[in-house]
């Protein structure tokens, strides 16, 4: 993994070299070969397109993490977006707790791919302040028989679905 993230550097002049260092230089060749083989092979036809003319794998790796992560100015905008899209989503009468806490958990993971973590605690006031009306009673009892902050996600999530099937 290694030779992926970081390469190596092959030498102008190789002819100058020790034995040793020509070991060594043959063998990161021989393990940057099989890395971007492994790379070529793990993606699907028009990807490898794209990496095709690569020479390295850490030229392949770039070329995929700069297409699929952006670099740092497009994954701050993602970041951006999703902060947003997390601090304005609300339940819609016409999805399950489930449906609702999947499309937060989706928002949350893709957060935390950007380097941004959001606390389960944030997670928890998050759905408690935004569920449709019909769980007000539910969300009352929770707050005034517990600290909200001490529930984990699932746990809510399981509360919140066990009151909604009772209605």
């Amino acid at each position: 993994w290694d030779i992926v993230q970081s390469g190596y550097t092959k030498p102008d002049n190789t002819i100058t070299l020790s034995k040793e260092e020509q070991k060594k230089l043959e063998d990161c060749e021989q393990k940057d070969a099989q890395a971007l083989f492994v790379l070529q092979q793990a993606v699907g036809e028009t990807i490898a397109r794209r990496i095709m003319n690569a020479d390295t794998a850490k030229k392949a790796w770039d070329i995929l993490e700069e297409e699929f992560e952006g670099n740092e100015q497009v994954r701050s905008v993602k970041l951006h977006y999703l902060r947003r899209e997390f601090e304005t989503i609300k339940m819609k009468e016409s999805k399950t707790i489930e449906e609702y806490y999947g499309r937060i958990k989706e928002i949350v993971n893709k957060m935390k791919l950007y380097g941004k973590e959001i606390k389960e605690k944030r997670v928890v006031e998050k759905i408690l302040i935004t569920l449709i009306e019909k769980y007000d009673s539910i969300v009352a009892s929770i707050e005034t028989s517990s600290d909200p902050s001490s529930l984990s996600v699932n746990k809510l999530v399981g509360l919140l679905g066990v009151h909604s099937k009772i209605k």
